[in-house]
C-alpha cells in the first residue's frame, strides 16, 4: 500500500529559521485567570498568517473562551508551549453551540505548509477542555450532554504536528482532513474521575489522504482513531490506546444512504490496546453504500478487550430515533487483512460504560454471544465481503475456555484465504 511522504514535511522544517516570530500575549496572570485571550489569538493568527512562527510561550496559560478560526495559513509554525484553556462554564458553551445550529468546532485551522509543534515537557503545552463537568452532567440513560463542541478541525496541505496534547476533552478531539499530514507523539487523556462515561471522545477522525499518525497515547471512551469516507493512504502506527477505548475503526461508513463511501489503503500497525471494547473494528451502516478497500491491522496486542476483531455491515447508533433503515445495500469490503494478534478476551466484565440500552448496543444482533469470541465477522450479504485474510490470531478468553468465533456470510469462494471456516462456534485457524 502507499504510505504518506515526508518530503513536504522536511521542506517545512528547513524553512523555520527564515520566519518572523509573533508572540501571542496572555491576560491570564494579570486578570487572575478571568480574561479571555481569544481576541488576541485571532488577531495574531490573522496578522501572522504567512511566513511566521506563532508562539504560545512555554508555561503560560491562555484562556480561549470563544472559538478560533484560521483557515488561510501559509508556511506557518504554531509553537504551542503554553496551555490553552477552554471555558469552564458549561451553559455558556452550550449556548454558543446552540446558536451555531448545534455544531461548533472550537479550533478550526487550515492552510498549506503548516506545523503545530508542542513540547516534550509534560507539564505544559496542553489543550485543557475541562470535560469532566460535561461528563458528570450527562443524564442517566443519556449518551452525552447536549450541545457539545468539537475540539479541533485540521485541514492542511502539507502539515506536520508533534507533541499535541489534549486533557479531558469535552467530546470529539481532532478531525484531520487535507493531504500529506504527519502527526507524531500525541497524547489524549479522556479518562473519567467519576462513574460518568466520556461519550464520543474520539481521538482522531481521519478523512484526509496521505496521513501518518505515529507514537500516540490515547485513553478515551470512543474510537482512538476512526477512518472515515474520503480517507486514502493512512498509517496509524506505534500507539498505546486504552481506558474504555473503542479501538482502531474504519467508519462508521454509509450513514448517508445517498452518498457513496470511499476508503482505501489503510494500515494500523504495532499497537497495544488495553481494556477496550474493541481493538480492530469495521462498522458500516445497514443500507449504506460504498467501498472500503485494502485495509490491514497488523501486530496488535490486545489485553482485556471485549472484541479483538469485529466487523459489522449492519451498524446502528443507539441514540438514533425514527423508523428502521431499509437493508437494501452495503458498503462493500475488499482486501482486508488481520495478522499477528495476541492477547486476552474480556470474559468477566465485557463492554464499557457507554451501554445505556438493553441489550447493549455492542451486543445487538449477535447470535449466541458468549464474550469468548476472538473474531466476529458479520457480512451483510454473501457478496459484500471479498478477500478477507486472518493470520496468526492468538486471543484467549480470561476464563480459559477455548476461543470462539462468529462468522456470517464471508463465503469461501470470495474469501479463499480467510483462515477459518466461516461458521459460529470454536475458533479453529486453518
Amino acid at each position: 500500500m502507499l504510505l504518506p511522504s515526508l518530503t513536504a514535511t522536511a521542506l517545512l522544517l528547513s524553512t523555520v529559521s527564515a520566519l518572523q516570530t509573533c508572540v501571542v500575549p496572555s491576560q491570564y496572570k494579570c486578570s487572575k485567570g478571568l480574561a479571555s485571550d481569544s481576541t488576541a489569538i485571532s488577531e495574531v493568527l490573522a496578522h501572522c498568517s504567512s511566513d511566521s512562527i506563532i508562539e504560545f510561550s512555554e508555561g503560560v496559560e491562555y484562556n480561549v473562551f470563544s472559538p478560533i478560526k484560521a483557515t488561510n495559513l501559509s508556511n506557518v509554525v504554531i509553537s504551542l508551549k503554553g496551555n490553552w484553556n477552554l471555558p469552564q462554564n458549561v451553559t455558556a458553551v452550550q449556548e454558543l453551540v446552540a446558536a451555531a445550529g448545534g455544531s461548533l468546532t472550537w479550533f478550526t485551522l487550515g492552510g498549506k505548509n503548516v506545523q503545530i509543534l508542542g513540547t516534550e515537557n509534560i507539564t505544559t503545552g496542553w489543550i485543557k477542555s475541562y470535560g469532566q463537568a460535561w461528563w458528570d452532567a450527562n443524564l442517566p440513560g443519556g449518551t452525552g450532554t447536549a450541545n457539545r463542541p468539537h475540539l479541533m478541525a485540521i485541514n492542511f496541505q502539507n502539515g506536520f504536528i508533534q507533541h499535541l496534547k489534549s486533557l479531558k476533552p469535552i467530546a470529539w478531539n481532532f478531525s484531520v482532513k487535507g493531504s500529506n499530514i504527519t502527526i507524531l507523539d500525541s497524547i489524549i487523556e479522556a479518562t473519567s474521575n467519576s462513574a460518568a462515561f466520556p461519550f464520543n471522545t474520539d481521538g482522531f477522525d481521519v478523512g484526509g489522504t496521505d496521513v501518518t499518525i505515529r507514537n500516540s497515547v490515547i485513553y478515551n471512551g470512543d474510537d482512538a482513531i476512526a477512518v472515515g469516507s474520503g480517507a486514502k493512504n493512512v498509517l496509524f502506527q506505534k500507539a498505546t490506546i486504552g481506558y474504555q477505548t473503542h479501538g482502531m475503526s474504519i467508519g462508521s461508513l454509509g450513514s448517508n444512504q445517498a452518498q457513496f463511501a470511499d476508503v482505501q489503503n489503510i494500515r494500523f500497525d504495532d499497537v497495544t490496546v488495553v481494556n477496550g471494547v474493541y481493538a480492530a473494528r469495521f462498522k458500516s451502516w445497514i443500507g449504506g453504500q460504498g467501498l472500503a478497500k485494502n485495509v490491514t491491522w497488523s501486530n496488535i496486542r490486545a489485553y482485556n478487550v471485549t472484541f479483538p476483531i469485529f466487523v459489522t455491515q449492519t451498524y446502528f447508533n443507539q441514540a438514533t430515533t425514527g423508523p428502521p433503515r431499509p437493508n437494501n445495500s452495503s458498503v462493500n469490503m475488499q482486501d482486508f487483512t488481520w495478522e499477528n494478534f495476541a492477547g486476552t478476551i474480556n470474559t468477566y466484565s465485557p463492554g464499557d460504560g457507554s451501554c445505556v440500552t438493553d441489550p447493549c448496543w455492542y451486543d445487538v444482533g449477535l447470535p449466541s454471544l458468549t464474550h469468548t469470541e476472538a473474531v466476529i465477522i458479520e457480512c451483510n450479504t454473501p457478496t459484500s465481503c471479498t478477500n478477507f485474510a486472518l493470520r496468526n490470531i492468538e486471543h484467549f478468553p480470561q476464563n480459559q475456555t477455548p476461543p470462539t468465533q462468529i462468522c456470517i456470510n464471508a463465503v469461501e469462494t470470495l474469501n479463499p484465504d480467510l483462515g477459518i471456516v466461516c461458521r459460529n462456534g470454536t475458533f479453529v485457524p486453518l
